[in-house]
């Protein structure tokens, strides 16, 4: 289970314990019908991890077809200079 608030997420693991990451950014696939989320932890911001979700509340593992999209998709948030242009 997961509960976004503002900029961050926090998941709660089957054992209750929770840890909380922060959002780089989201998107949604209408085709697939899902969101993916790139988060980290404060510590360490370099190791981004990819999660999605159907439903807004359960995350799980991308596909690897579905990972190569979202490493489409973050080249993209990366590189394109309107959205380094509106991150400023």
């Amino acid at each position: 289970m997961s509960e976004i608030k503002e900029n961050e997420i926090v998941i709660t693991k089957d054992d209750g314990s929770e840890e909380t990451f922060k959002i780089l950014f989201f998107y949604t696939n209408p085709e697939r019908k899902k969101d993916f989320y790139f988060i980290y932890k404060d510590e360490n911001p370099d190791e981004l991890i990819v999660l999605c979700s159907e439903d807004g509340k359960e995350l799980m593992e991308c596909t690897e077809e579905e990972f190569e999209e979202a490493n489409e998709m973050l080249e993209t948030y990366e590189n394109d200079p309107k959205i380094q242009e509106a991150k400023k």
